[in-house]
Formats: C-alpha cells, structure tokens, sequence
C-alpha cells in the first residue's frame, strides 16, 4: 500500500456498505450521522455485526457551526450517544461550518453599503462565533473522552450553479480560518483532500484572473493555497485525520466532488504520500462506493510498486 498510515474508509451508517468496507480490508470506518436518531445499542450493533470500527464520526449535515442556528441538544445527544464507541486509538469527532444562502450575505451587505470590508467583516463573526459554540461543545466533548476536529469547507453545497441551489461555505475555506480557530480552542483539524484542491483551485484562478466570485474577499483569495498538497503543509501539525479523495472543478456534484484520483494525478498522491504524517489516519472519502473504494485501493497497491 502506498501509504504506512492506518488507512480507513468514510461510509454513511448503512449495513451493506460497512460490509462491503470490511470486504475491502477496512475496517476502520468513519461514520456520516444520519438525521435521525440511532441508539447506543443500535449502533453497537451495526458494528459488530459488520465487524468494523469506527474511527470518527461526521456530525448530521444539520449540525453545522458558524451560525445562530446551534441546537446544543442534539448536539449533546449525539456526543454522548457516540463517545462509548469511540477509544484512545480514534480521532473524535468531525464538526464542519454550516452553509448560509448568497441572499442572506448580500442583505447583511446591503445594510452596510459605506462599509468597504462589510464581507470580511461578516467572515470573521462567523468565524468568531463558530469558535464560541466549538468551546462550548468541548466542555461536553473533553469530559467524554473524545476530541472535535474542525473540517475544512469546500466553495459552496451540493449543484451550487443551479437555480436555487446558492448554498456558501463562508468561511474555513482557507489555512487561515483554521489556524485562528486551532489557536483560540487547541482543537485539531480534519484536512479533507478534495476540498481543499477545490478551494484552492477556484481562489487562484480568482487571483490570476483578477475576479471576484463565490463570496470570497480579496483577503481569502491573497491568503488561498496554490494547490491541495500546500493548503495541507500549512495545517499539517494541526491535522488529526485526513479525509482523502480527489474533486475537479467546483466539485458540487457527486461525479466531481469525492471521487478516487485519476491516473492523471498520480504524481499528486505520490508527493502527498512523501508530505503526510505517518501516524496521522487516513480515511477514502468517497462516498461509501464500493467502485469507488475498490479503484482506489488498486491505485494505492500500484504505486506503492513503483
């Protein structure tokens, strides 16, 4: 295998993919919560049934910080719903910023038409906020047992470019986000492979083309990474857990967001392969496809040979 580092595989909470998983060799899985509620004893089960792992778990999509929206019950809820299943050998738990919709940023800039860094300034309170919910939720978390490790945001959510689909990621897209958030909670991060090549990619293009898109300031776009393996470098002594898997272009659909790297890229896995921490866990997040996971073990097995 390309990579000495424990090696795991992200899947939603589903019987046949944990199985096929298992098939795979993975056992270490990381876990996307569902909405719904499982039990203690549900979840127990799934597991010993599949017999898999869990190395972290993603929070429901819902939970997202960064907002007003902060439910801290269900919050609470899953923590100490998934704490048990987790040891000293697992990476926590991965929290991520939630979306805001485009419609929501130009009415705050619209209230502020004289200010020249009202969108910064809407960035940092984001920021700062989503800092002041993590502290509270560690107060819940470092008790348990377990650790939160921040999640770096793609461009936008799911079909951004189509009609009414103008979900943002505002924030936690660059190195320096994360940086100011490791400071003020000691947290760790979780870097994920394919979001960081979007962002990274979509702000350089910004910079050479002089453009400004995507809610992004010209600060963010100075302060962007060239590529993926440089946004990595930078956060690389805070990075816990690495979620790996390739995304081209804006990456807001499932056939270019989380996908196994082409054979076009392998000269990218091969320098990430020489960068990335050994002991630091490393989970393919590709959408819990069996194809998908089957190719990229292929890929690892084949360069691990040359």
């Amino acid at each position: 295998m390309l990579f000495s580092n424990l090696l795991a595989a992200t899947t939603p909470l589903h019987m046949h993919s944990l199985h096929h998983m298992h098939k795979h060799g993975l056992d270490h899985v990381v876990i996307q919560l569902p909405e719904e509620r499982y039990e203690y004893a549900e979840l127990e089960e799934i597991f010993a049934v599949t017999k898999t792992k869990p190395q972290a778990f993603r929070m429901p999509h819902s939970l997202g910080l960064g907002t007003h929206h902060f439910p801290l019950e269900d919050w609470k809820y899953w923590l100490t719903t998934t704490a048990p299943l987790l040891d000293q050998k697992s990476a926590g738990i991965i929290v991520h910023g939630s979306t805001v919709a485009l419609g929501d940023i130009f009415a705050y800039l619209d209230k502020r038409p004289r200010q020249f860094h009202a969108l910064h300034d809407y960035k940092t309170q984001y920021v700062e906020r989503f800092i002041e919910q993590l502290l509270t939720l560690q107060q819940i978390a470092h008790p348990l047992g377990i650790s939160l490790l921040v999640e770096n945001a793609p461009m936008g959510g799911s079909y951004y470019f189509e009609p009414g689909n103008n979900a943002i990621h505002p924030a936690l897209r660059t190195p320096r986000h994360l940086l100011r958030i490791t400071e003020a909670t000691k947290a760790k991060l979780c870097f994920h492979s394919a979001h960081a090549r979007v962002t990274s990619h979509a702000l350089s293009y910004m910079h050479r083309s002089r453009s400004l898109f995507g809610a992004a300031t010209e600060k963010e776009i100075l302060n962007a990474s060239r590529t993926w393996i440089d946004f990595y470098e930078k956060v690389k002594e805070k990075t816990a857990l690495v979620l790996l898997s390739y995304a081209t272009s804006w990456g807001d659909t499932p056939e270019t967001n989380r996908i196994p790297f082409p054979a076009s890229t392998y000269p990218e896995l091969l320098q990430f392969a020489e960068v990335v921490h050994e002991q630091v866990p490393i989970a393919l997040d590709l959408q819990g496809n069996d194809l998908y996971v089957k190719q990229m073990m292929d890929t690892l097995r084949q360069l691990k040979n040359r």
